[in-house]
Order: structure tokens, then sequence, then C-alpha cells
């Protein structure tokens, strides 16, 4: 899992990063609701230096989807 990543949904989220994993889902996360997801959007656009359009952001609802998304916008993250 990558840091920056895990640290940037653990700030959002209010999680511990050792919660953070690849089959974490949105259900699974009590504050994960729609504004913390704009505030993720807005979170990743800035530290990795992409646009996500709202198609990205509706594909959002698992960690892994996040992951996904960040690789396929040419972000280079470990996994």
């Amino acid at each position: 899992m990558d840091k920056g990543l895990a640290a940037i949904l653990a700030d959002v989220f209010g999680l511990r990063e050792a919660e953070i994993h690849p089959g974490l889902k949105k259900e699974d996360v009590g504050t994960w609701d729609s504004l913390k997801q704009m505030d993720l959007v807005v979170s990743l656009e800035r530290e990795f230096t992409i646009a996500l359009e709202i198609p990205d952001i509706l594909r959002m609802v698992t960690v892994a989807d996040i992951m996904k998304i960040l690789l396929e916008k040419g972000v280079d993250i470990e996994n």
C-alpha cells in the first residue's frame, strides 16, 4: 500500500493508516459520506497532480478502486 495514499485516506476519513487496505469499502467506513468523498477527490488531485472526472469519482467505492483509478491516471503507486 502506497504510504502517501494511505496517509490521505487516513486523514480524510479519520482512520489509522494501519486500518487502510485495498479491501476497505465505503460501507465499512462510517465517515465516508458524499462530503468526505469530495474531500478525498480534492486531496488526491492535489497530492498526485491529476484531474478526476465524475465517472472516476463514482467508481471510488473501495480502496482498491481508488488505487486502480490512480494507476489509470498514470500515478506511480506501490501495491
